[in-house]
Order: structure tokens, then sequence, then C-alpha cells
């Protein structure tokens, strides 16, 4: 999976998050480091196309959140939980 799913299609630049009040850096870092811990945690045997569908779901969810901005590792890991739980209902149903 990971040899056919590339992050790097997915991460952010500061200038592509939209309007921040000044912390789009922070907005990046922050919806980057969300990508980062899936990747880093999901299973390697996940369905390719399924992984494909969490990781473009993670943007939409965070693009107006102003939480963005406040996220810290323990809310992250609980959102990535939340993620791979969420995506593993829907594709039992």
């Amino acid at each position: 999976m990971y040899d056919v799913v590339d992050i790097h299609e997915f991460l952010f630049e500061a200038n592509e998050v939209g309007e921040w009040e000044g912390e789009e850096a922070l907005a990046a870092d922050n919806i980057n480091r969300i990508y980062h811990k899936l990747y880093q945690v999901i299973d390697p045997n996940i369905d390719v196309n399924l992984f494909r569908e969490m990781l473009e779901a993670i943007w939409p969810y965070w693009q107006y959140q102003p939480g963005l901005l406040e996220l810290d590792d323990d809310l992250i890991e609980h959102f990535v939980t939340f993620l791979i739980e969420e995506f593993e209902v829907n594709s039992e149903e």
C-alpha cells in the first residue's frame, strides 16, 4: 500500500490552505500531521481505495474548523482513531 499511495499527494503548503488569519503555516503543519499520523498507524494491508478515501476525507473535515489551529498530539491521535473507526464501520455496511 505504501508503494501505491504517495502521502505527498495530500500534504499542504501554507499558501494552499486558504485564509487562517495569519496562521496558515500552523494550519498546514497541523493538517499534515494528521496525514502523517494516519499513514503511520494504518494497517499496511488496508484496501488501497479505502485508504485513499480516508485520506481524501481529512481536508474537507478540517478545512473550515477553527480547531485545526489548536491540535496537539492527543487530539490528532483521537481524530485518526475516529477516522479509522468511521471508515471500518461504513465499509462493513
